[in-house]
């Protein structure tokens, strides 16, 4: 798995999935025609309680509903209806953001700084690789079905919303961490992206020209609207992490590679002895930030057949293969000859932090 930022206890720790999420479930279950309280009433719920904004559903109660959604439908392909049929108005205000933001990498910078909001326990990661683009999705979830059920709906969802915010049929590739849907074969052609399951991280991969594409609702000042409200939120539920993100992006610069804490530090003004309590204060440390990265990069970059070990290592800022590769074992469980020959071996329940 992608190694991350959030802690396995993050996911403990969120007080639910807003219920638009259990609206768009039952949504997906009327083609079957599935009774809504059959479904609810287990769990003392209807639906008007859902059409709140303000209710959150606990995520043993939303792995509950989806267990007992599997058991009624029998239907292993009920992430891509999920997916497919996602839009960006379940996601509150952070979603009415995106779609009127100016460009698709405007609208992915707004759910990439408010996704918290939504879904706590989910990050998600823009990187841009000369033309091509990779949007990684991590999660510290850890209750099933309902982990492996969201990455797949989110993985379908975020291609099937980018493609009506710019009215353009769009393609791309996805990396997913889960085993082989048993269904997957039928739906690959109507998905936004061809789908490689049992790989080491969640990623959408695209042509980096789709970041620049208009999107048919933009609108300046309703995004900014949206926007305030966001913030509004974040500072309410204390998750304003603007500062890790501003580190994250000072680390690694295209002309200089990874740079030191003595580097970022002096970008900031600020002491380093400053820089690492404020991360301290966020949950991070500079270093595990760092590593983080590296990793990212050195799976893009092994991914890459024109890269040979030396030159990754080199751009990675190791002294030599040796020392990258025990780096690369720790991280991934295997060495970059083996995930070069097998990316999909690399193997499950690999500590998610360094």
């Amino acid at each position: 798995m992608c190694h991350s930022l959030m802690s396995r206890s993050a996911a403990d720790t969120t007080p639910g999935l807003p219920a638009a999420y259990a609206l768009l479930l039952l949504d997906v279950l009327k083609r079957w025609q599935i009774p809504e309280e059959t479904l609810l009433a287990p769990y003392g719920l209807d639906r008007q309680q859902l059409t709140s904004p303000t209710t959150r559903i606990s995520l043993e109660i939303m792995n509950g509903l989806y267990e007992q959604a599997l058991a009624l439908t029998n239907e292993p392909g009920l992430p891509f209806y999920m997916g497919m049929q996602m839009k960006l108005s379940s996601h509150g205000f952070i979603g009415f953001a995106a779609m009127t933001a100016d460009t698709v990498a405007q609208a992915l910078e707004l759910v990439e700084r408010f996704i918290s909001l939504r879904i706590m326990g989910f990050a998600i990661r823009v990187v841009r690789e000369g033309d091509t683009a990779h949007l990684y999705l991590e999660t510290a979830l850890t209750q099933q079905p309902l982990r492996d059920t969201a990455v797949a709906a989110l993985m379908v969802g975020l291609g099937q919303m980018a493609q009506v915010i710019t009215g353009e049929t769009l393609f791309g590739e996805a990396d997913i961490d889960i085993p082989e849907n048993p269904r997957y074969e039928e739906f690959r052609y109507i998905l936004p992206a061809q789908i490689r399951f049992g790989q080491s991280c969640n990623r959408i991969s695209f042509d980096a020209s789709y970041l620049d594409l208009p999107l048919v609702m933009a609108d300046a000042a309703s995004m900014q609207l949206a926007v305030e409200q966001c913030e509004r939120e974040l500072v309410a539920i204390g998750l304003h992490n603007r500062f890790v993100r501003q580190v994250r992006e000072l680390i690694y610069r295209e002309d200089e590679g990874f740079r030191g804490v003595e580097a970022v530090a002096s970008d900031l003004h600020m002491s380093e002895r400053t820089l690492k309590r404020q991360l301290a204060l966020e949950g991070t440390t500079f270093s595990d930030i760092l590593e983080d990265l590296r990793r990212q990069k050195a799976i893009l970059l092994l991914d890459d057949p024109r890269q040979n070990q030396e030159r990754i290592a080199e751009q990675l800022g190791y002294s030599d293969v040796a020392n990258f590769n025990r780096a690369f074992k720790r991280w991934t469980g295997t060495t970059p000859g083996l995930y070069r020959r097998n990316p999909s071996g690399i193997p499950s329940g690999i500590p998610s932090g360094s």
